[in-house]
């Protein structure tokens, strides 16, 4: 977890900008990914799967629909959730995941921060030698992920990412770790993505199909998501002490996170332990 400074009238201003710098391009629609819903299973909630060494774990990507504030919009969702499902595994294994893209354009699965060969990795070939060819919509693609290090690492496309994660393309992967004593001891752990995404005039921006039309594969939303809710809540009793694992999936956003009345202490980050809690 990171604790950033967040100028949020700086951040209204620079949504404001963007939104009008986009305004003439945003009103033709003809070059976008589809927008309609009908048809589409609603979007669930993401499940916890435990997987151990040499199991094998389908994964697909499909278009689901989900309601956001008063806007019902076309998204996609691994396994049909947003976030998808959230990768439980000890430190040592290795699993199977066998990939089917049932989206409406060519993907990849990247297995971010995971230390693995370049041709798993997920990043697509032509500017890296090496790199997994891109899958096509219906196609299919078997990963062999390891899990070398403890730790909250995540999944998501590596192709047009300012269109698939902002529509829902992310999932997190938690690595158990195999000392007890890595981690202080916790009476619950909780696995949280943190988002936004741009609502405009009862749905989803437009993103161009052939190029994406915003700066640097990212823009801001209008709307906050935490586990893919805006209203996402949890109880906690009192002395209770809970892990949180914290993904920020936005494409641009970074995030001052607080719990009002709690007590926060970081113990880790992107690389692991930090030394000092």
């Amino acid at each position: 977890m990171r604790r950033l400074n967040h100028d949020h009238e700086g951040d209204k201003a620079m949504s404001h900008h963007d939104y009008h710098s986009h305004a003439v391009g945003a009103r033709d629609i003809s070059d976008s990914f589809s927008r309609e819903t009908s048809g589409l299973p609603t979007a669930t909630s993401p499940e916890t799967i435990n997987l151990h060494d040499g199991d094998v774990f389908e994964l697909r990507a499909v278009p689901v629909r989900k309601q956001i504030g008063d806007a019902m919009i076309r998204m996609l969702g691994y396994n049909g959730s947003i976030p998808g499902p959230t990768l439980k595994v000890a430190q040592g294994s290795e699993v199977t995941v066998d990939f089917t893209n049932e989206t409406d354009l060519e993907t990849t699965v990247h297995w971010h921060g995971l230390r693995l060969d370049n041709r798993f990795d997920g990043v697509p070939e032509g500017a890296h030698h090496g790199m997994q060819p891109p899958i096509a919509p219906g196609g299919s693609f078997s990963y062999p992920p390891r899990f070398p290090d403890p730790g909250v690492y995540w999944y998501h496309p590596h192709i047009r990412e300012d269109y698939t994660q902002e529509m829902g393309l992310y999932g997190n992967i938690v690595v158990v770790p195999s000392d007890p004593d890595c981690f202080s001891p916790i009476n619950r752990e909780l696995t949280l993505t943190l988002d936004d995404i741009l609502i405009e005039d009862g749905d989803v921006a437009p993103f161009g199909r052939t190029e994406s039309n915003r700066t640097a594969m990212g823009r801001f939303g209008n709307v906050m998501l935490t586990n893919g809710e805006t209203d996402y809540s949890v109880e906690a009793s009192r002395g209770e002490v809970v892990r949180l694992y914290l993904t920020n999936t936005a494409n641009v956003r970074t995030f001052n996170f607080r719990i009002p009345g709690a007590r926060m202490k970081l113990v880790g980050r992107d690389h692991g332990r930090v030394e000092h809690e």
